[in-house]
């Protein structure tokens, strides 16, 4: 008998009420290991961040306080030494806002016409499980 793998806590912050519920849903759907909590505005997700236990922070870059790029650029202050994965959900299909979110320290730049609850799910692991290993470099 195994022990039950801990929960994975994820922040959703977007704006947009109807896709922050749609998305959050569709992790839960995908799988019963999440923790989902959700944000409207980049300054109350930081917030959150700052105040609990955050594995992963989901963002669109179009937020209805600024841009999901602070966000980013907050909780990822040392590019290749996240303290937390931080993977970019957007509206927008763009390969130049690709290029730069993933310069800055974005595990990710998913567009979410494109993607499935099962797909968020497998990259939303992924992002933990590099986060987690390169925290763990004693070089650190």
């Amino acid at each position: 008998m195994g022990t039950a793998p801990s929960p994975i806590t994820v922040l959703f912050i977007d704006s947009d009420k109807r896709d922050r519920e749609y998305w959050a849903q569709r992790l839960t759907i995908s799988s019963r290991d999440y923790v989902v909590l959700e944000a409207d505005t980049g300054e109350s997700g930081l917030a959150i961040c700052h105040s609990q236990q955050v594995d992963c922070v989901v963002t669109e870059l179009d937020l209805c306080d600024g841009s999901g790029f602070r966000v980013l650029l907050d909780l990822v202050p040392r590019v290749r030494y996240p303290d937390k994965a931080v993977i970019i959900l957007s509206r927008l299909n763009l390969h130049a806002l690709s290029e730069l979110a993933r310069k800055n320290g974005a595990f990710a730049y998913l567009v979410k016409a494109h993607l499935s609850g099962d797909a968020l799910d497998e990259i939303i692991r992924k992002a933990v499980a590099v986060v987690g290993s390169i925290q763990k470099e004693p070089s650190r």
